[in-house]
């Protein structure tokens, strides 16, 4: 079996790398990113997926495809020409490029929008309010159309928050859910801008690599997008379990209005399609600081 994987050198790309490597599944890798940090094994692509040539590179013989390359939220607000190109273009092109075969895409939660009213669940109005989330969300369409018409198979895969991401990680709004994890382990003064009652939707990298690498070598075709489970959490439970494994960090609040809208409104969360697909997240808060702190 020939896999590709785009985005290959991120933070959850290196995650998912790892795990194939980890599940011994049989199959030739083609990693595929702009640049590469660090030497490994495995055939390597270097190049921008908006160059149709690097495209059809990226495409060729290969069996499956999870494409995870992507601009952040907050780029693609900053910039939306280069979202336009890179988060819808290039994912819309590979649709076309993939039929006959299976391709998993990574979405977003950015689809419902900052602070979505009521719990959020299988039947929930997707309602994007950023370039992100639309982008994101005009994707899931042309993908459902594909499957619809048996041109492909696979699914979206709408991702939440994933930690912990790199220190001050640029691009992302939800950068401080990871920067809290490396302030707590270096014993450091944090200022969360967001207040303890705050809640987010979020899994450990590690749980989010299963979950696209399972997907990947499943033989699903899934018409509608999959929002993956996440464990919805109050920040003050977050920055209580830090501070008991990391007494000597300082954890305080200053309230950002505008994070606390996007980042810190999520309402309950139920996912039992992605249940049904044998996709998991972390259950308290406890599981997940254990799950993130050997990855951060």
């Amino acid at each position: 079996m020939r896999l590709t994987i785009t985005g290959a050198d991120g933070f959850v790309g290196r995650a998912v790398v790892r795990r194939l490597r980890e599940t011994s599944v049989a199959a030739d890798l083609l990693l595929v990113d702009r640049a590469f940090s660090e030497e490994g094994s495995g055939t390597r692509l270097t190049g921008d997926l908006t160059d149709p040539a690097v495209l059809a590179q990226a495409v060729r013989n290969c069996d499956a495809l999870l494409h995870l390359a992507a601009l952040p939220g907050g780029a693609a607000e900053r910039d939306p020409a280069a979202s336009r190109a890179i988060n819808l273009d290039v994912p819309l092109r590979l649709i076309e490029a993939m039929q006959g075969r299976r391709l998993i895409l990574a979405g977003s939660i950015a689809v419902f929008g900052a602070a979505p009213a009521g719990p959020v669940d299988d039947g929930t109005v997707a309602v994007p309010d950023s370039v992100y989330g639309t982008h994101k969300r005009m994707v899931e369409l042309g993908f459902g159309d594909a499957v619809r018409r048996g041109a492909l198979r696979g699914a979206v895969l709408r991702l939440p928050g994933i930690v912990a991401r790199p220190a001050s990680a640029g691009g992302f709004g939800s950068a401080f859910l990871s920067d809290l994890f490396h302030a707590a382990r270096a014993g450091q003064a944090y200022a969360v801008p967001v207040a303890p009652d705050a809640t987010s939707w979020v899994c450990s990298v590690s749980a989010c690599a299963a979950n696209l690498v399972a997907a990947l070598l499943a033989d699903i075709a899934e018409q509608h997008p999959v929002t993956l489970p996440a464990l919805r959490f109050a920040m003050g439970d977050l920055v209580a379990e830090l501070v008991r494994r990391f007494p000597m960090a300082t954890i305080t609040h200053a309230e950002d209005a505008a994070l606390r809208r996007s980042f810190g409104s999520y309402p309950p969360l139920h996912t039992p399609r992605a249940a049904a697909l044998g996709f998991t997240a972390e259950r308290d808060v406890r599981q997940l600081v254990e799950a993130v702190l050997p990855t951060c």
